[in-house]
């Protein structure tokens, strides 16, 4: 599936739909449609969405899907966990102060970290601002059971992970997930790169559901 790269789009922190459910484009309709498709039977609700490098656009890829899911009165959290490169906070305007890593740390009560965003069903949670050393949030139990809590309280649960290249982070992510989401950015990403995270993500048990293509101009091909 590819996204086009259209200036016109670029719209409130780069979320696409408005406020009324409007879209201004039908590439993340598309997304949103195959993704309803795939969790039919309810076996994939937890999906990790990666890329092979920073700067593919995964992080408006899944506030933007998360919007489009919860339009159609699905209850959908996205969750954070690109630790060295939070996003989400920005994009739906929200604190990063309490996040996972204070989950695990005891400092913040299940019921207080997903924040409500000003899109319908959709909530967040971040990485969090205590970050040392993230594969040992990644490995706890606490870490598995409130994946197990989100997994039994949203209908979808989208996890924005560390690309592939830059972190081993994702290793541990598909141990929550349901499938993986794989992201490649039009003109930048190299077809050795997308080899060698492939490579890495089926050597690690990834279920790879499917691949995005983003920032595709169609004018040029």
């Amino acid at each position: 599936m590819a996204f086009k790269k259209n200036k016109d789009l670029e719209l409130k922190n780069g979320i696409v739909y408005n406020k009324v459910g409007e879209t201004q484009t039908d590439g993340y309709d598309r997304l949103k449609d195959n993704l309803l498709y795939l969790n039919a039977d309810g076996k994939n609700k937890v999906i990790q969405m990666v890329s092979s490098i920073s700067g593919e656009g995964k992080t408006t890829v899944c506030a933007n899907l998360a919007v489009g899911l919860g339009l159609t009165e699905k209850k959908v959290v996205v969750v954070d966990l690109d630790f060295k490169s939070q996003g989400l906070n920005e994009v739906f305007n929200i604190s990063a102060e309490k996040g996972v890593a204070e989950y695990i740390l005891g400092q913040v009560e299940y019921e207080n970290l997903p924040i409500k965003t000003e899109y319908e069903n959709v909530f967040v949670i971040t990485g969090g601002s205590n970050i040392y050393n993230s594969s040992l949030i990644l490995v706890s139990e606490k870490f598995k059971a409130l994946f197990e809590k989100l997994r039994s309280d949203y209908d979808y649960v989208i996890i924005d992970s560390a690309p592939v290249l830059n972190s081993s982070d994702f290793i541990h992510l598909i141990k929550v997930a349901d499938g993986v989401l794989f992201l490649a950015r039009h003109g930048k990403t190299t077809r050795n790169q997308i080899a060698e995270s492939v490579k890495e993500l089926t050597k690690n048990g990834a279920n790879i559901l499917g691949s995005v293509f983003t920032r595709y101009n169609g004018k040029n091909n």
